[in-house]
């Protein structure tokens, strides 16, 4: 199910992970200690909805269930 940026940063922020806006360009930059950066498209920034294939990707990437 597809969710908003906004809502995936507050759920994110709970597993110590900083999602942190573009200097340029759309891809905001998901990181925590101990992992490799990780982008998530957004173009409308917090507004955006990102899509299922994004938030599992996410999840994987951060070990997350």
């Amino acid at each position: 199910m597809p969710a908003r940026l906004r809502s995936i940063k507050r759920a994110a922020a709970k597993f110590n992970i900083s999602i942190s806006k573009p200097s340029r360009g759309s891809h905001w930059q998901c990181r925590r200690d101990g992992h490799r950066m990780y982008t998530i498209p957004a173009h409308n920034g917090l507004r955006s909805e990102i899509s299922d294939k994004y938030i599992a990707a996410f999840c994987r990437h951060f070990g997350l269930d």
